[in-house]
């Protein structure tokens, strides 16, 4: 008897966890976005004022940033502060990659910043300004649609976590 209780509950406590979870995983997307504008804002302010190289520009957002973004750009640096003979575009990349499982971004937000990748190192100032503001245009209609979506599932998740996690143990009991 104790036993069916305690896998009742251990059920109910699982698949509540999971439908906060799912309510929370938007809103770390959304964290992950913003991260990544404000990161590509200090690329174009670096671009206009700081006329640093590449790497030392990735190396100062990767300190004033947060989380994976953070990481992003600190791989990113130290791959071309390396120099390996690679182009700057098969470094990031290479840089996005290594900071897969460390991101919450999903796989339309991944081909926006490989594509904003192509132009690093390789345009002039303007088109990479160009590149940069096209990004963050990107990532505000998508910060925005998301957020919206974030506070209109928030409550489905939820729910579904209590009814499916009632079910599970109706079925099992």
């Amino acid at each position: 008897m104790w036993g069916n209780i305690i896998g009742a509950g251990l059920i109910m406590v699982g698949s509540v966890g999971l439908g906060f979870y799912f309510s929370a995983k938007e809103n770390f997307r959304v964290r992950d976005l913003a991260e990544f504008k404000k990161a590509l804002l200090i690329l174009s302010s670096e671009i206009d004022f700081m006329r640093s190289t590449l790497a030392e520009a990735c190396k100062n957002i990767a300190k004033r940033t947060d989380g994976g973004v953070g990481e992003i750009f600190e791989n990113f640096s130290n791959l071309l502060a390396q120099g390996e003979g690679e182009t700057a575009y098969q470094l990031w990349l290479t840089a996005l990659d290594a900071a897969r499982n460390s991101t919450f971004l999903a796989s339309e937000d991944r081909l926006v910043l490989e594509d904003f990748g192509k132009t690093l190192g390789y345009l002039d100032k303007e088109m990479q300004k160009n590149a940069i503001t096209y990004a963050v245009a990107y990532i505000d209609e998508k910060t925005t649609a998301l957020q919206k979506a974030a506070d209109k599932n928030k409550r489905m998740y939820h729910s579904l976590g209590i009814a499916g996690g009632l079910l599970v143990t109706v079925v099992l009991w």
